[in-house]
């Protein structure tokens, strides 16, 4: 049974995250330069400026605080007071280009993928965080880099480039943070849509959102179509695990683009959705900082 959490219409919502520790669910509108933070009991959201796009959101150590990959690179953002410290910008020379979906490691490392605004040049780049606020480029040659996460054991990373219909898979090291080689998991063109953001649950199946296909698809850990989830909405973006037992999957999306007429025809475009699951997802991991979030 899929439901409304939110009904408010963002242009390009992304990165749903749940906080357990607040019960509170938060995602971004890209285009719109908001962070949208909602407890679970809350009849609305508060909306934060960060005053630049962003793209992806993650938990640390001090429920106050998020990490944030935005156009201007990587800052900590206070929620209670909107305040931004800069970590780094390793984008900063490629003006065309910005981040997009991140996601935080089993070790603490917050991993973002950036891509070029047009998504015609296969520029886009996976970076790797340090706590310390050392960076690398652990793979590169993106379109569109996209949806990130782990097998429950760690050992396994996933990561979408969405404009090559194609879901990669990692072999993981958690200690060192390095990546095996790069391999197709599911190769996605036969599928309706593109795939975006992607979460895996506790039983390692791997959801996947279809933009512009209007569902979500779970694949099985050898990356066989499992089960198709269809949403109405043309466009969900990402997924993520939330409620009291992890068994609530929202589910945020775009109307960024769409006509008068596809407005009409799918009013809830730009809305929060939520959806039950019998295998519930896993708690998202903390982004391992020294660093306070003082302006």
């Amino acid at each position: 049974m899929t439901s409304v959490f939110w009904p408010g219409r963002a242009v390009l919502g992304e990165g749903p995250l749940w906080d357990p520790r607040v019960d509170t669910l938060y995602w971004v509108d890209i285009v719109g330069g908001t962070v949208f933070a909602q407890a679970a009991d809350a009849p609305e959201p508060v909306l934060i400026d960060v005053a630049a796009q962003v793209g992806c959101l993650g938990l640390t150590d001090d429920p106050r605080v998020l990490v944030t990959g935005m156009r201007t690179g990587w800052h900590l953002l206070d929620l209670p007071t909107g305040d931004l410290t800069f970590l780094a910008d390793p984008e900063a020379d490629r003006p065309d280009c910005r981040f997009n979906d991140g996601s935080v490691d089993p070790a603490g490392r917050f991993w973002t993928g950036s891509l070029e605004d047009g998504e015609t040049r296969a520029v886009g780049r996976l970076y790797r965080l340090g706590g310390d606020g050392a960076h690398t480029v652990a793979d590169e040659g993106f379109f569109c880099s996209n949806g990130i996460d782990w097998s429950p054991d760690g050992r396994r990373m996933y990561f979408v480039d969405s404009r090559a219909d194609l879901i990669y898979r990692y072999d993981f090291d958690v200690d060192s943070g390095a990546l095996g080689g790069r391999e197709v998991f599911a190769n996605t063109s036969a599928l309706a849509g593109i795939p975006d953001g992607l979460r895996v649950d506790s039983r390692g199946d791997v959801w996947c959102a279809f933009w512009d296909g209007a569902q979500v698809t779970r694949f099985d850990p050898g990356g066989t179509v499992a089960e198709q989830v269809g949403v109405p909405v043309p466009r969900p973006t990402s997924v993520a695990f939330g409620g009291p037992d992890l068994r609530t999957m929202f589910i945020t999306s775009a109307s960024i683009g769409l006509t008068a007429d596809q407005l009409t025809r799918w009013p809830r475009s730009g809305s929060v959705l939520r959806h039950r699951v019998e295998v519930p997802g896993r708690p998202s991991h903390h982004f391992r900082t020294a660093r306070e979030a003082t302006p």
